[in-house]
Formats: structure tokens, C-alpha cells, sequence
């Protein structure tokens, strides 16, 4: 994803954020018991709830709901891919 563009965050789907919720609180009910999400279908690494997930798995609507006046819309994306890139890396 290029940071310029500002309009959707572009996801690659991997599922490496479904994998590890255990510390995110909105998501405690969500949990396996092993930090993977019970809606995440780790064979197809797509989730079973993705037009009804809540608005934590939801990048642009948590920034319009949560930090829009924290924090620019790039610096939320930028925030958001060093975060995945850390839980890809198993860093998180």
C-alpha cells in the first residue's frame, strides 16, 4: 500500500492480526483460548464475519470513530502496517 494514498487501508489478508487478539480487549470473547480469532478460517486465511466484524478489525471506520482527531489518516495507515509487519515477523 502506498501511504499517499489516503482513501481505504489496503490489507493483504494474511491473517497474522487474526492470530494474535488475546491482548485486544473488544476481541476477549472472539478468542480461542490460543490468541486466534474463532471467526478467522485459517485455511483460507478469510474471516467468517467480514461484513459484520467489529469495528476493531475495522481499520478506516476505528480511525473515523476513534482517532481521527488524534492523528492523521496516514500516520493511523503507518501505525497500522508497522503493527502488522511486527506480528508478521513474530516481534508481537
Amino acid at each position: 500500500m502506498s501511504l499517499s494514498e489516503e482513501n481505504i487501508f489496503s490489507c493483504d489478508k494474511c491473517g497474522a492480526c487474526c492470530c494474535h487478539i488475546s491482548t485486544i480487549l473488544e476481541l476477549q470473547e472472539y478468542d480461542l483460548g490460543n490468541g486466534v480469532c474463532k471467526f478467522f478460517d485459517i485455511s483460507t486465511k478469510e474471516c467468517k464475519i467480514y461484513n459484520t466484524r467489529p469495528l476493531v478489525c475495522r481499520v478506516d471506520e476505528m480511525f473515523e470513530e476513534k482517532y481521527k482527531s488524534l492523528m492523521s489518516k496516514k500516520d493511523f495507515y503507518k501505525k497500522n502496517l508497522e503493527i502488522c509487519e511486527m506480528l508478521k515477523k513474530g516481534e508481537i
